[in-house]
């Protein structure tokens, strides 16, 4: 006889005290079974679309939730209109969150895209800022290097391209 088990607060530190007749085969397999989250996040686009995966990202799946958390108020009540659509295009790129995804669940935390924003504003920023200006004495000189060494190559957009490889690789060294 099998004895029915409510896995939803089941711990696995708990599975030691039941033998392994107790369990039934079809909800341990669902109870074992492991979802990468982060496949989850880099196909976030791909379901909501890229305007959409910008203001919103998964957070968590829990209690048979996806929760996900909005830039805005405003995002998570549409976004809550259009669940179902959203739950079917989960379920296409990952058929097996079927049986264990029944709900969305939005949550507003503009902190989050406020820090992503900023860390992606640094972040070009600090690319802007090892690039040398075309009228400094650096880029001059790397430029002349360049064209020195690339003279001797016939073809006029081989050796600009050439040179622009060439300066763009010594500026990232210095």
């Amino acid at each position: 006889m099998f004895k029915k088990i409510d896995f939803k607060g089941l711990n696995y530190k708990e599975l030691d005290r039941f033998d392994s007749h107790d369990l039934k085969r079809d909800t341990m397999h669902s109870f074992y079974q492991t979802f990468d989250f982060l496949d989850l996040i880099k196909s976030w686009p791909v379901i909501v679309g890229p305007k959409m995966a910008q203001v919103t990202s998964p957070l968590k799946l829990k209690n048979d939730a996806l929760y996900v958390i909005t830039k805005h108020s405003v995002y998570s009540q549409e976004l809550s209109f259009l669940s179902e659509e959203i739950k079917k295009e989960v379920f296409k790129v990952f058929p097996k969150l079927r049986p264990v995804l029944k709900k969305l669940v939005f949550q507003t935390q503009e902190s989050f895209f406020v820090r992503k924003d900023a860390g992606e504003a640094k972040a070009r920023q600090n690319t802007e800022a090892t690039r040398l200006h075309p009228q400094s004495p650096q880029y001059k000189k790397l430029k002349l290097e360049a064209e020195r060494l690339f003279s001797a190559v016939p073809d006029a957009d081989l050796r600009e391209l050439l040179t622009s490889i060439f300066v763009q690789t010594r500026q990232l060294d210095q």
